[in-house]
């Protein structure tokens, strides 16, 4: 299953796609060197299907690229990085 993560800066979050179906999201809050990526919404029939790991990855390469931090806000975003620890040094674990 191939999942596409788009950018939709105007919302403040990611959508997540699979064959031209809406998926799910993840919405974020910018602030001075800082993306906090809030929260994350899958779509019932999408979960369980990587879904949320593609967006939470997704969004993380976007956070690496532009050199800021991020604070583990997202209660899956925190499970999802214990099963992914190369992503911990670009991640707070404590406060914004």
């Amino acid at each position: 299953m191939k999942v596409e993560i788009r950018l939709d800066g105007a919302r403040s979050l990611f959508d997540a796609e699979v064959g031209g179906e809406h998926a799910g999201h993840l919405h974020f809050v910018r602030s001075r060197g800082v993306i906090a990526y809030t929260r994350i919404e899958v779509e019932p029939e999408f979960q369980g299907r990587g879904v949320g790991g593609s967006l939470v990855r997704g969004a993380l390469d976007v956070a690496l690229a532009e050199g800021v931090r991020v604070p583990a806000v997202c209660p899956f975003m925190k499970h999802w990085l214990e099963h992914h620890p190369d992503y911990l040094g670009m991640v707070r674990t404590r406060g914004v």
